[in-house]
């Protein structure tokens, strides 16, 4: 068994990563989800969070919303709507995102597609402000 696995991360414009890694860690629909060398298959959707690749070379980190995930054999593909990286996202920009989300959630459509979009836009907004923070941390 080897100790790495090849992982890409595309979205619909490019393919934004594509290297051996050692352990991947994301925001699946349901919970944070972590990856090492021979995990066994699956196939998830993927949520609105922080993606943590970690190579021999140190890792690459970017911010993932929407998509799908597949584990196959030694491949983790995530197929994401959209990726950032931490470079790419305003702290303060997104702090206002955050609260106009929240607001927008609490006075909110009563309708089942309104709430979903709001909490999605919550959702979104707060794994940005997360994002942003560890990218402080990290300077």
């Amino acid at each position: 068994m080897s100790n790495t696995f090849q992982c890409s991360v595309i979205t619909p414009q490019s393919v934004c990563l594509r290297e051996q890694g050692t352990y991947a860690s994301f925001q699946a629909f349901d919970g944070q989800k972590g990856v090492m060398p021979g995990a066994s298959p699956f196939l998830t959707r993927l949520g609105a969070g922080i993606f943590t690749l970690t190579t021999a070379s140190g890792s690459k980190t970017l911010l993932l919303d929407g998509g799908c995930a597949q584990m196959q054999g030694d491949e983790l593909t995530l197929l994401a709507d959209t990726a950032l990286t931490l470079d790419a996202i305003d702290p303060k920009k997104s702090e206002e995102e955050l609260q106009h989300a929240n607001a927008k959630a609490i006075s909110g459509g009563t309708s089942a597609s309104a709430r979903a979009a709001s909490e999605r836009a919550q959702q979104l907004a707060y794994a940005k402000v997360a994002a942003g923070r560890s990218r402080g941390s990290r300077n």
